[in-house]
């Protein structure tokens, strides 16, 4: 589960990367989804930064921190039905895993403003527990 707090801690390292970002992104109010880009999601983060400290605290931050969410319990509902059908599966997620969002901000910053503009949350996601937990 995300942790707000941590959220807030992380949000100053992302000051830079989601400034370069931003300048590629509109600023308009989006609708968090897991198919939202890097590039947007971060921009919208840095953005909502601009209301000082208790930006993790708005509906706005909610619903994206919703999205992130989301997009985890999908993704760990489909290991379990992969598994549960024989299949293989990309990642090997232990069941009481979580990934802090400090973990995942450090992510989402260190692609290029290029692969941020094209990569969604949900493939973002997807690659960060590939490479955290990887089957062996």
């Amino acid at each position: 589960m995300l942790r707000v707090m941590a959220l807030a801690l992380v949000a100053s390292a992302l000051v830079m990367s989601g400034a370069s970002i931003a300048q590629t992104v509109p600023t308009t109010a989006i609708t968090p989804s897991p198919d939202m880009t890097v590039a947007a999601f971060l921009a919208r983060v840095d953005q909502l930064r601009t209301g000082g400290p208790e930006w993790t605290l708005s509906p706005e931050a909610g619903e994206l921190f919703g999205a992130i969410s989301a997009v985890g319990k999908a993704y760990r509902q489909t290991l379990a039905d992969r598994l549960t059908a024989g299949q293989p599966v990309e990642a090997c997620l232990p069941p009481e895993a979580e990934i802090e969002s400090d973990v995942l901000f450090a992510h989402l910053a260190g692609y290029t403003p290029e692969a941020a503009a094209r990569t969604t949350i949900r493939e973002a996601f997807s690659q960060l527990v590939r490479q955290r937990f990887p089957c062996r």
